[in-house]
């Protein structure tokens, strides 16, 4: 677990960073402002043999890593990366150095490191062989004290994700039915934390304009601390996690943490209870099984996928920077998933309040926690 003094420093970094970032596109490190899309095949340039390790929550998280996998698949079927192209798994944080290793064994060129956790190991190897080249999903290079660092063989993917979760809590405060909702995360990490956040402060901002009294159980945003786990892949503590939050009168909730938020769909279904899940990442209305299908209220979205795909290309066609991209509501990169089978349960008004939220956001009329909040402590 990273003590609470440290992990306060980094959201502080990494919020101060995406500020600069977005302000500053004419520095080194820009913005991309639009969505990419790919080249076909038959480019002129050489494919990259591209190697991806995964989080604890491994790549058939239906979430991060199953998107950053995919972004690698789709440049190796438009050409760009090699067909020998592979992924490791880590079970624990003792594989990740292991993995790279073995990258650099098998002659691999580009490497993707999928998460906040493997921020200090791609920092120690992206150093130690400046000719290879990585891209760092969901996080923000600092040397040892935490002071940025920059690496010119190294791209950092960021999303401000918070923006949409934003929306997501202000929409989910419509909805409830019992005026309690909850969340939970695998660990905190600011990039889980990030959701949670956004989605508790949406709810607090209904209160504020509604003059309601919306409850959020597992995160306190004064405290900048909340309901976690401690791992991304004990599906029993999630379950035991969700009942117990289900129990205090939650009928919605956000889990963030790949495949930890099936437990909580399970809990409703088995408990018989009218509630709703939240997704992150991905659309969580197809990404994940079917049968949750009618849970998902709805999902805050991060594109990672075509932002690896383009790390690769770039490389492939001899145009790669080390540009750091940060994902928002502006350029696309975040944003919020239909309601599906929710939306007959979403007025006609609220969705419109929603959908003028995340304009007033993405044109930056509404502050939020992602312009104003720096954690102490």
């Amino acid at each position: 677990m990273i003590r609470s003094k440290r992990r306060g420093a980094f959201i502080a970094l990494f919020l101060a960073f995406a500020l600069i970032a977005a302000a500053c596109g004419d520095s080194e490190d820009t913005t991309t402002t639009a969505a990419p899309t790919t080249t076909e095949a038959g480019f002129a340039g050489t494919p990259i043999k591209t190697c991806l390790v995964t989080d604890l929550a491994g790549v058939d998280d239906r979430s991060f890593n199953a998107s950053a996998w995919e972004g690698v698949q789709a440049a190796m079927a438009s050409g760009h990366a090699t067909e020998d192209s592979f992924f490791l798994e880590s079970d624990t944080a003792e594989d990740w150095q292991p993995a790279i290793d073995q990258f650099l064994e098998q002659d691999c060129e580009h490497i993707v490191t999928v998460g906040f956790a493997l921020g200090e190991v791609t920092a120690i190897n992206a150093q130690a062989h400046p000719d290879i080249i990585w891209t760092m999903i969901d996080n923000v290079l600092t040397d040892a004290d935490f002071a940025p660092l920059a690496l010119e063989n190294v791209r950092e993917l960021l999303y401000q994700t918070d923006q949409a979760a934003f929306a997501a809590g202000y929409l989910a405060a419509g909805v409830t039915q019992t005026g309690v909702m909850c969340t939970y995360g695998g660990a905190n990490f600011p990039t889980v934390s990030i959701f949670m956040d956004g989605f508790t402060r949406g709810a607090m901002h209904y209160n504020e304009i509604k003059g309601t009294d919306v409850q959020i159980i597992g995160w306190d945003p004064a405290a900048a601390d909340g309901v976690f786990t401690g791992s991304f892949t004990d599906m029993v503590l999630a379950r035991s996690t969700a009942e117990g939050q289900f129990q205090e009168n939650c009928d919605i909730t956000i889990p963030v943490g790949g495949a930890i938020n099936l437990p909580a769909g399970d809990a409703i279904v088995d408990l018989g209870i009218d509630a709703a899940l939240v997704g992150v990442d991905a659309d969580n209305y197809f990404s994940q099984p079917e049968q949750y299908k009618p849970l998902w209220l709805t999902s805050v979205l991060k594109a990672i996928a075509p932002f690896v795909t383009v790390a690769i290309q770039e490389q492939a066609e001899g145009t790669w920077s080390r540009d750091t991209f940060l994902g928002t509501l502006e350029n696309g990169a975040v944003g919020l998933a239909p309601f599906h089978d929710w939306d007959d349960r979403v007025s006609a008004e609220l969705a419109a309040e929603v959908e003028q939220l995340l304009e007033d956001i993405k044109n930056g009329l509404i502050g939020g926690p992602f312009y104003t909040v720096t954690y102490e402590g």
